[in-house]
């Protein structure tokens, strides 16, 4: 069943995309749009299948600003990439716009400059789900000063608890 549920995440973000594509099809950022959805779809939910919960809340969960930044820089990074290979074909040496190989059909294969995209995309999302799925750093001397602060604290309560109880 675990091999399923990465069957239904992308699943879920190509609907996702065919619908947003279609539904802002006559806007100039709607393929970006489109695009980002299913990125979030493909990160997050890769990301949660993995970790469960604990992505978003627990010890090892990092902040929700760190989540969102991180996330929003690789969403432009892959708008970035996406309108490079959109605008800058005609700026491209030739041999990055050739295509690796035809089929039988006559048909002709994806062109270097595409195969380089995909997996500058595929890395880009990878990269991601490793970031949102790393170990959060320790800092020994932080968690022992953490551990000393609430001990003091805590004897701080209970003196005055005893210094409440003589007085009455």
């Amino acid at each position: 069943m675990r091999y399923f549920r990465n069957t239904y995440v992308l699943f879920v973000a190509a609907l996702v995309f065919a619908l947003l594509y279609e539904a802002l099809s006559n806007f100039s950022a709607g393929i970006d749009i489109a695009l980002c959805a299913a990125f979030t779809i493909v990160v997050f939910g890769n990301a949660i299948r993995k970790h469960g919960r604990s992505l978003l809340s627990g010890e090892d969960a990092q902040s929700l600003t760190e989540i969102l930044f991180a996330h929003a820089l690789c969403l432009g990074a892959l708008v970035m990439i996406v309108r490079t290979g959109m605008f800058a074909i005609s700026l491209l040496p030739d041999w990055l716009n050739l295509p690796v190989a035809a089929d039988n059909f006559g048909r002709i294969g994806p062109s270097t400059f595409q195969i380089l995209q995909a997996l500058a995309v595929y890395f880009l999302g990878f990269y991601e789900v490793r970031m949102l799925t790393a170990k959060k750093e320790v800092n020994p001397e932080k968690e022992e000063q953490k551990t000393q602060a609430a001990l003091w604290k805590k004897a701080g309560l209970e003196a005055e608890r005893l210094d409440g109880l003589r007085f009455q």
